[in-house]
């Protein structure tokens, strides 16, 4: 045997994607096998064999030469070409990742001994779109606080996390319409939108960080193969068994006390226990392999109650009473966040090139006091603890994979998985709930409420080699089922607008300048009415053909077509008295019918990528692609919808009080003395009085006055994305690559709420600020004045997102890192991630203003890793990140126009209020630090000692938030004047130098956390 270095022939090999994805879960090994006077060799007997499980592929190169093996599993692999009158030639040590392919061409050499050429993995991406793979080193290594494998998708460009449900954005994307898939299948949670596990996936982990092998980011342009989102794919792979046993035992200890306190003096580190492990090898060596993962978490928080907008007023006998109820409110306690995942797997291969694999996969969390609190991390929550809750969520997911290689050029891919996931939330306190500027006590008006749903997904998809072209045409099928109990206002719930506080005491107490409890136009009651029920299915299919097409050995091009379609439930709208009420009636900005929810079975999707390397050495790729793209829309955002016009109905609140008049007098004129009620035990009206408040003193009660209603807009369609990319990559120098990337993203059809049954605003002659005002707290009524607010799902809404990102990564035995810049700018209407009631304009009838800075425009970002082996067993590894700050909407901190619906925004001109978003928060930097030191244990076996820093050098991270961000109306509208905003806009520290409290810290500050882990 002759083994050469890579200097010794001429051989490239580059590794890349097809259209940012190659065979979803698998990957592609691709080339050309030249002779030794540079002519192509046809018919060259190629075999592909992954040296870790012993799989083989068996081809034979076409009549230019090419030789394309598809549908491989992530490995190590070798490939041996051989021919008449030729050496064998074996290309050794290609390393091939999820979702990508592998280039290596081939030069036989007229010799009578094999030739060996050992190559490393490769950085290139000559292929259409750009991605990035976090291969098992970095998932293994890097620092990763909290074992959730989608975090470290942060160290990728484009990718952030959304501040409303803290879930993964890529390219400026809402979070609910990325694609987040493991081994192939859907992970997506279908009701809430997002990663299974919906918000919960974000404090625990759903599958073992030890069981996943690696995952890809694509930020745009994925092949039509994929769909159902506008905003990128998170591509995961779960680890397999080998021909060797292998696996891993670890504790992870994370104290309070191994840490520092917050900006704001106090202590709010958790004390976190993580252990677990998992082990793999081979039943029968070649042929049948297994992999089993377990990890734990067990973990207490300490909290505070704690009300700072106190701090701000001296009480007086006005307020006291309301100002001494919240003082006896603010009491620690702690927050428990208890999770397991388990994963276990099997594959099987058969003799010809065949492989059969099945995956299940459990995960249960449990969490005490956690659903006001959520992923808050400041140690202070301005909620009592009876307005909190336990959180459950259980997931179990299987799947099945079988690739079937019919021929050497054909091979079919079959998948097959089912999901069924259950979220109970149960309620700290069965009381109504009381909300305003100070905080919120009693029960949390959502709670409590159960949630299932269950995903069933078959996948099948044919892969043709002919000649120059790789053919592939395939089917998607998903039947989506949920099931809830859900509704507001459960308990009933009081809600006081505006930022007054001495006011708000005054309101909540008796006596004083307003008298009676409540009596003030600026307070709202609801109650619930419904019986929560609501039960639908959602079906979704898909049809696609692509083709890569190698017109040259520099140049590719890849082109496909795929539609879906999406058939949506009817509504069980048997509640005719209130359906004639709403159906056919012309508000002022329009009509809907609240017996359907539209289908979308027409979303076609062209798709067109090329990638092009100028020079033989293919040390530089020129990359482009270009397509359309349909996200699906969560299904809770058909739950209203679906229930709200039955008999009876699912989730429906009355509103008090009737126009002109309090909430105190309507109570009163059925019987109800809120005065003679403690703050402390507030009564749960029962559902007929609070009937007979809405409908007036001596009416004839209709059980619907005041409800407020929800429906889907009648022209309702899925978020549609437009997106470009144009990007270029050059190796340096060996395992050195740069590179910049060029991404579009224009997406339309995005869904809002927007309410139907409101008066045309006027402009009062007497407001100088020439603001427009609905007037529904001073007595003007609704078009339809027996109903409250009835919040149409539009799909009006829109967003553009335009970025530039530099990038660079090295990789080799001892080192690897990379560091990506990404400039962008994000536009948009709104960035509500299904907000299941309410708005977020000012004004619905002049909606100009809304389109602005998105909430996810990050203008800077700039993020990185690095995992560095160095000497005695030492490794030293650490993630990067640093971000300008997100915008800040300018709001009145009142319902100023008196509409009764979303935030109202500062005047900077009489009648032209401010831009939404038109002001900046402050940035984040974080900087998380691993030391590790290995010992061996044995020849196979070592122990590893590990020391986490997370947040190493104690950045502060403090951003404006609460009513700091209240600029007040900008416009005085006696005088139309300017008015300055308070002294409390935009505040970061008090008179005294310290944080103020209203603010909040993003993240932790610095804590350590030690480790054992055994590896085999």
């Amino acid at each position: 045997m002759q083994k050469l270095s890579l200097a010794s022939v001429v051989f490239w090999v580059t590794a890349g994607l097809v259209l940012a994805q190659s065979d979803a879960n698998k990957g592609q090994i691709i080339g050309t096998v030249y002779d030794q006077k540079q002519a192509v060799v046809p018919q060259a007997r190629v075999k592909v064999r992954n040296l870790e499980t012993g799989f083989t592929r068996e081809l034979r190169t076409n009549e230019v030469g090419q030789y394309r093996a598809v549908l491989l599993d992530p490995g190590t692999y070798e490939v041996v070409a051989e021919a008449a009158g030729f050496a064998p030639t074996t290309v050794s040590g290609l390393v091939l990742n999820v979702g990508t392919t592998v280039s290596a061409d081939i030069r036989l050499q007229l010799a009578s001994t094999t030739i060996v050429v050992e190559v490393g993995e490769t950085l290139v991406n000559v292929t259409p779109a750009a991605s990035r793979v976090v291969d098992r080193r970095a998932l293994q290594d890097l620092p990763i606080n909290g074992r959730r494998f989608q975090d470290l998708a942060l160290v990728t460009p484009t990718v952030m996390v959304d501040p409303q449900r803290g879930q993964i954005s890529i390219a400026g994307q809402r979070g609910i319409n990325s694609n987040v898939m493991v081994d192939g299948t859907d992970y997506n949670q279908p009701f809430f939108g997002g990663i299974r596990g919906g918000e919960r996936s974000n404090l625990i982990f759903t599958v073992p960080q030890s069981a996943i092998q690696e995952f890809q980011a694509v930020a745009t342009g994925y092949a039509a193969e994929y769909g159902r989102s506008t905003g990128g794919v998170l591509n995961a792979i779960t680890r397999s068994g080998s021909n060797e046993l292998h696996g891993e035992a670890f504790y992870q200890l994370r104290h309070k006390e191994l840490g520092l306190k917050t900006p704001f003096n106090r202590q709010s580190l958790e004390t976190q226990h993580q252990f677990g492990g998992a082990i793999g090898g081979p039943i029968r060596r070649d042929k049948l392999f297994f992999f089993g993962a377990l990890e734990r978490q067990k973990a207490r928080t300490p909290r505070l109650v704690f009300f700072p907008q106190l701090r701000r007023i001296t009480p007086n006998p006005n307020t006291a009473e309301a100002y001494n109820h919240f003082l006896s409110l603010e009491t620690p306690f702690t927050q428990t966040n208890d999770g397991v995942a388990l994963t276990a797997r099997t594959d099987q291969q058969f003799a010809g090139g065949s492989r059969l694999t099945f995956r299940y996969n459990f995960s249960d969390g449990n969490a005490l006091n956690s659903t006001t609190t959520g992923s808050r991390i400041e140690p202070t929550i301005d909620r009592a603890l009876s307005n909190n809750g336990t959180e459950k969520d259980r997931t179990h997911t299987g799947s099945t994979q079988f690739t079937w290689l019919l021929s050497p050029s054909v091979v079919n891919d079959l998948r097959f998985a089912t999901s069924y996931e259950i979220r109970p939330r149960l309620t700290n306190s069965a009381t109504p709930q009381v909300s305003c500027v100070i905080g919120r006590y009693g029960g949390v008006d959502y709670l409590p409420t159960t949630q299932d749903d269950m995903r069933v997904q078959i996948n099948d998809g044919l892969s043709l080699i002919r000649g120059t072209h790789t053919l592939k045409v395939g089917a998607d099928y998903n039947r989506l089922g949920t099931f809830q109990t859900f509704g507001f206002n459960q308990f009933g719930a009081f809600a006081l607008s505006g930022t007054d506080v001495n006011l708000h005491l005054d309101i909540l107490s008796r006596g004083g300048n307003i008298a009676n409890r409540f009596d003030d136009r600026s307070v709202t009651y609801r109650r619930q009415m419904g019986n929560l029920l609501a039960s639908f299915r959602v079906h979704q299919a898909a049809i696609y053909a692509q083709d890569s097409w190698r017109v040259s050995s520099a140049l590719t091009v890849d082109y496909g077509l795929r539609w879906e379609g999406q058939w949506n439930p009817t509504p069980e709208a048997n509640n005719t008295s209130l359906v004639s009420k709403v159906k056919g009636f012309r508000f002022p900005i329009g009509s809907f019918d609240p017996t359907l929810i539209p289908d979308n079975p027409v979303q076609l999707m062209p798709r067109l990528g090329f990638a092009w390397t100028p020079s033989s050495s293919r040390r530089t790729v020129v990359r482009g692609h270009t397509g359309i793209f349909y996200a699906s829309t969560p299904m809770l955002l058909f739950a209203g919808p679906m229930n709200n016009y039955r008999l009876p109905p699912g989730d429906v609140s009355i509103q008090l009080p009737r126009p002109g008049s309090t909430v105190y007098r309507d109570l009163l004129a059925v019987g109800v003395d809120l005065n003679q009620y403690s703050l402390d035990k507030l009564p749960i009206l029962d559902l007929a009085t609070v009937q007979r408040a809405a409908a007036g003193a001596g009416a004839a009660p209709d059980p619907f006055t005041g409800a407020n209603l929800l429906a889907m807009a009648s022209d309702y369609r899925n978020p549609r994305a437009f997106q470009a990319g144009l990007g270029t990559d050059t190796e340096l120098f060996r395992n050195l690559v740069a590179g910049v990337q060029l991404h579009y993203v224009n997406t339309v059809h995005l869904e809002w709420n927007r309410d139907y049954n409101l008066p045309e605003p006027i402009i009062r002659p007497s407001d100088k600020s020439l603001r427009p005002f609905f007037g529904l707290r001073s007595g003007r009524t609704r078009p339809i004045p027996t109903l409250g607010s009835l919040w149409v799902r539009e799909s009006s809404s829109r967003s553009m997102y335009r970025g530039l990102t530099l990038s660079t990564q090295y990789r080799s035995r001892r080192l690897q890192f990379g560091a990506f810049y990404t400039a962008s700018q994000n536009y948009s209407y709104d960035d509500n991630e299904r907000d299941a009631s309410g708005v977020r304009y000012e004004n619905s009838f002049n909606l100009a203003p809304e389109y602005g800075y998105s909430d996810l425009d990050m203008r800077h970002q700039f993020t990185g890793y690095a995992v560095a082996s160095v000497f005695w067993g030492i490794e030293l590894s650490a993630t990067f990140r640093a971000t300008t700050g997100r915008p800040i909407d300018p709001r009145t901190g009142s319902d100023s126009n008196e509409d009764l619906g979303g935030p109202d925004r500062a005047y900077k001109a009489p009648g032209v209020p401010y831009q939404r978003n038109s002001f900046r928060n402050r940035g984040y930097r974080n900087v998380d630090f691993r030391f590790l030191k290995s010992f061996p244990v044995s020849e196979r076996a070592r122990l590893q000692f590990s020391c986490e820093m997370f947040n190493m050098f104690n950045f502060d991270n403090v951003v404006y938030s609460g009513t700091n961000l209240n600029y007040g109306v900008g416009i005085d509208p006696g005088t139309g004047s300017p008015v300055p905003p308070p002294a409390t806009f935009m505040r970061l520290r008090l008179p005294d130098g310290s944080y103020d409290p209203v603010n909040v810290q993003l993240g932790n500050p610095f804590q350590a956390q030690f480790g054992l882990r055994l590896i085999f």
